[in-house]
């Protein structure tokens, strides 16, 4: 027996086009996570820059305050300031106390603490160092 003339085609090749958007929404998910992720490590680094040179600059007044107390004495005093550093400013707060624990510390040393603030993302961040030195020598 003959065909008569009926021919199956055979099927297409290639993609058809709900395929090739299915494909491509697939793709800008894809690539959307990926840049989120990619601005949520960039603000991490950043956020961690800023509390090291907070850090940092907290040790170096601190260094700074037990220099000068050994060699001069420190007196009860507060004070305020704003340090610049290349690419942030931020408020520094130094307060010099007496020591209300213990009377025996009480007589040679003060309470030193350090709070050193910046803005972040819309927040104010900061690091808080506490610390005892000498008191002014007699």
């Amino acid at each position: 027996m003959r065909d008569a003339g009926l021919r199956i085609k055979a099927p297409a090749k290639g993609f058809t086009l709900v395929e090739l958007m299915v494909s491509v929404a697939i793709l800008g998910i894809g690539l959307t996570v990926v840049a989120n992720s990619y601005i949520a490590a960039l603000k991490g680094i950043n956020s961690a820059s800023n509390i090291i040179g907070a850090l940092n600059l907290g040790r170096e007044k601190l260094e700074a305050l037990e220099i000068f107390s050994l060699t001069n004495g420190l007196f009860i005093s507060d004070s305020k300031a704003i340090l610049q550093t290349p690419g942030k400013n931020y408020n520094y707060t130094q307060q010099v106390s007496e020591v209300t624990e213990s009377e025996t510390l009480a007589k040679y040393l003060l309470q030193v603490c350090l709070n050193l603030s910046w803005q972040e993302q819309n927040a104010t961040k900061n690091v808080i160092f506490s610390t005892y030195l000498s008191k002014q020598k007699q």
